[in-house]
């Protein structure tokens, strides 16, 4: 029961999530693929290195994530926490992805497991530099430009996602980084909001694949 209760809820998590992450694969189809291999070696991070520190949250739930990046993000570590209790049962979960170029190492941290595959990275979940955006990429992903804004002391560019399929979300980007996300999508209600940014060199082991880990593909 306790493994049926959790499975449950994670799909209904999961669900919410991908269901705006279809609605951007769609967008991204009408790009050419010229225009999306020109974003290709642009900077992820508007700085070199640094420790970011976000919520997120759908249908109640909340995750805490911390993002660790070096190389302008070609390095990254990202470190999400799901607090959750049913009925008296901790069902919270613990887990790491470390990306080092189109290296991806997913793990769980509480089941020690883990997959590593090599898929090409997007440089934000947009899919497009944000920094030069052009009119015509804008109406393609069916994006607003709504201007200046600041955020945590940031100067931010706002944008505003509309699709008749029932998507209406509002992003704040620094740069290439998602500083917050409100709106709904699929009939979901979902957000996340960036709580602190530190300018600092992140501590190198973070990108280290932790040796305890039993990887799928050593089964």
């Amino acid at each position: 029961m306790k493994k049926l209760v959790f499975f449950l809820l994670v799909a209904l998590f999961l669900s919410s999530c991908t269901g705006e992450k279809k609605e951007k694969e769609s967008a991204g189809k009408e790009l050419s693929v010229k225009e999306l291999q020109a974003e290709a070696g642009k900077k992820r991070y508007p700085l070199e290195q640094g420790i970011i520190r976000s919520t997120s949250e759908a249908m109640g739930m909340e995750m805490s994530i911390v993002t660790y990046f070096d190389k302008w993000g070609e390095w990254e570590a990202i470190e999400t926490t799901v607090p959750m209790e049913v009925m008296g049962e901790d069902y919270s979960t613990r887990t790491l992805e470390i990306i080092k170029g189109d290296d991806h190492w997913k793990i769980d941290l509480d089941k020690k497991t883990g997959e590593h595959y090599t898929l090409a990275r997007a440089i934000n979940p947009l899919g497009v530099d944000v920094e030069s955006l052009s009119d015509e990429l804008l109406g393609k992903m069916n994006l607003e430009d709504l201007g200046e804004v600041e955020f945590l002391g940031y100067k931010c560019r706002k944008m505003s996602m509309k699709s008749d399929k029932g998507t209406q979300i509002d992003y704040v980007m620094w740069g290439n980084v998602m500083m917050s996300m409100e709106g709904e999508a699929m009939g979901i209600q979902t957000s996340s909001r960036v709580t602190s940014v530190e300018e600092v060199a992140p501590p190198q082991e973070k990108f280290e694949v932790p040796r305890d880990i039993r990887f799928t593909d050593e089964e």
